[in-house]
């Protein structure tokens, strides 16, 4: 009986610290220290304005980068108790090259957020399309499928 109550403790001991050192896309960013925190699942917990993300992370794009801009921005940041920011993984699938997004300095020096009770991994896709820059925030509950969660300033 104790051999089962130990093998399930260790079971649930790997499955948890996979997913708080889980990134979500495949471009990952090796700045962050990551120790415990949440993904959002059915509510956004870090509230932001989505035009203010927006605005931060293209605010290094000179205007003909942000009008000719096409295609999917997929990017995870983990947020800490203090609101501070830290790109933790990026899929971009646009026509503009990743380093000339600047998105590392361009979110973690400038994408503040409110302050948290505790770390929260906040997953935003971006579409460029026409011109247009819309935004969903996605999070996940069995940490395999993204899912849309709420409409935070939209």
């Amino acid at each position: 009986m104790k051999t089962i109550r130990l093998f399930f403790l260790l079971l649930c001991f790997c499955f948890s610290h996979q997913a708080f050192a889980q990134h979500v896309f495949p471009d990952v960013v090796d700045n962050c220290y990551l120790d415990q925190f949440v993904y959002e699942t059915d509510e956004i917990l870090a509230k932001l304005d989505n035009e203010k993300i927006i605005e931060v992370v293209t605010a290094s794009w000179d205007e003909k980068t942000k009008k000719n801009a096409e295609g999917i921005l997929g990017f995870q940041v983990l947020v800490d108790n203090r609101g501070t920011s830290c790109l933790m993984s990026i899929r971009n699938e646009t026509n503009i090259k990743t380093k000339k997004m600047n998105l590392i300095s361009s979110i973690n020096d400038n994408l503040k957020w409110p302050r948290m009770q505790q770390k929260v991994s906040v997953i935003v896709v971006m579409e460029f399309k026409d011109g247009e820059i819309t935004m969903k925030r996605m999070g996940t509950k069995d940490m395999k499928t993204l899912i849309e969660v709420g409409s935070e300033g939209n």
